[in-house]
């Protein structure tokens, strides 16, 4: 099997997935500097001849015969109210049901028993999510009790409610759909190992661990060996020296959580098509989207009636689980993700301005920074130091006591305007609003870049 520029090599013939490509290996060292799916766009984009420039981990400008396309991750040129709806629960609950898109019933709550009127309701467990926020921050799934659904409350509660959903029954899996159509679907599996009858449970966590390392997604995702693995495993009457008989099961954790040890598996050709109309119409249901990740709850329990429930829609979909499945087929996201925003793009006419950030100044240049925002206590610094480092920069940086961040730049004038576009994100952690720079003459003793104490 020849290596294309965004699929690794895997043999089809093992039980599992491993990564040891030279694909592969180019990926895991990405992870240093790049997320890993913006990495696989812009490297289609620079295979297809654009120029790619990167502001941050996540950021990077793709110039192609005079089109430039702009990426955070894997949003381009989106709408940007369909991104923002996506991120607010209620709204996305309210745009799926004019669309009449399957999904559970659902209540906004502002109180604990409001949400325990509603769980009486539905008559079973319960889902509890802030109403605003991404990436499964604050959700609390299988709610029963009063207690239970208490402290769910508290951690979700805001000025604006609490959204309380039905806790349907089936299995979990992430659509992709670009332009009206299912490109992958990724399906997860609890923790767990199968014997061989030969390794205990802690040499196959091991060797399962192993392979986790080589796959470019998981490879900061390994099982842990923790006191919840411990207790399910005595539940199976087991311990870690035990060795289970070939083909034994074992189960080491109940939740489908990757950073938990979860397994990834391609799934694209076994779900039912009622679940990947589901998807599509979520995605059409949300103004201005055109690519989204979308989670699904499949309940496959009648074979001749599926039903799909739609979860979440996510505009941050984590493409790189698609392309590096634990098992299964990769499958490819960049390629098709890279040409349709590029096409669009050039639709619109092509190019937008990105004005360059003090071009008149000489080289070498030193300049004093100002930043402006959410920048402090929020990695700022380490950030600014780790990233002027990499661009060969001298100079410092420290929090002021007005809230700002403020630094010195010293370098070449090229590496210095590079860095200045990078400020305007940031960390993620950080909300930049305004950057200043003026020119500062002023000299310092120390070489590299440092960390002052605040002033």
């Amino acid at each position: 099997m020849t290596n294309s520029v965004v699929l690794p090599y895997y043999d089809h013939n093992q039980s599992l997935n491993s990564y040891t490509d030279d694909f592969s290996d180019l990926a895991r060292n990405a992870h240093e500097t790049h997320l890993l799916g913006p990495w696989l766009i812009a490297r289609v984009a620079e295979s297809e001849g654009a120029e790619v420039t990167w502001f941050s981990r996540a950021i990077f400008l793709a110039t192609l015969n005079e089109v430039q396309v702009l990426f955070w991750d894997v949003r381009a040129n989106e709408a940007a109210v369909g991104a923002k709806i996506a991120t607010h629960k209620l709204f996305t609950h309210r745009f799926l049901d004019r669309a009449d898109v399957p999904k559970p019933r659902y209540s906004v709550v502002y109180s604990v028993q409001g949400a325990m009127k509603f769980a009486a309701k539905v008559g079973g467990a319960v889902v509890v999510k802030p109403i605003k926020g991404t990436r499964g921050r604050g959700v609390a799934i299988g709610l029963k009790s009063e207690e239970e659904i208490k402290i769910a409350y508290e951690q979700a509660k805001s000025s604006i409610g609490v959204l309380v959903e039905e806790q349907v029954k089936g299995t979990e899996y992430r659509f992709f759909v670009l332009g009206g159509e299912v490109l992958s679907v990724l399906g997860k599996k609890p923790a767990h190992v199968v014997g061989d009858g030969i390794l205990s449970v802690s040499e196959l966590v091991d060797a399962k661990n192993k392979l986790r390392a080589l796959n470019p997604r998981l490879m900061t995702s390994l099982i842990p060996k923790d006191d919840v693995v411990e207790q399910n495993l005595a539940k199976q009457e087991l311990a870690w020296e035990s060795i289970p008989a070939k083909e034994q099961e074992v189960l080491l954790r109940h939740e489908a959580n990757i950073s938990m040890g979860a397994d990834t598996f391609d799934a694209t050709d076994s779900v039912p098509e009622v679940a990947k109309q589901a998807a599509i119409d979520a995605v059409a249901a949300i103004p201005g989207l055109d690519w989204a990740g979308v989670d699904v709850i499949v309940d496959s329990s009648d074979k001749l009636s599926p039903a799909a429930y739609i979860i979440e829609v996510n505009t941050g979909p984590g493409i790189g689980g698609h392309h590096f499945p634990m098992l299964g087929t990769p499958r490819d996201l960049a390629t098709p993700l890279w040409r349709r925003a590029y096409e669009k793009q050039k639709a619109l006419g092509g190019q937008f301005s990105i004005a360059p950030i003090q071009a008149s100044l000489p080289a070498p240049c030193q300049r004093l920074v100002s930043i402006e925002g959410k920048v402090q206590k929020v990695g700022f610094r380490r950030w600014l130091r780790r990233e002027a480092t990499a661009l060969n920069i001298q100079g410092w940086v420290r929090n002021h006591q007005d809230g700002t961040v403020r630094a010195v730049l010293k370098g070449d004038l090229a590496k210095v305007e590079q860095l200045l576009g990078k400020i305007h994100f940031g960390p993620k952690t950080a909300s930049v609003e305004r950057v200043s720079v003026t020119p500062h003459s002023r000299s310092f003793a120390h070489s590299g870049f440092i960390i002052l104490k605040p002033r």
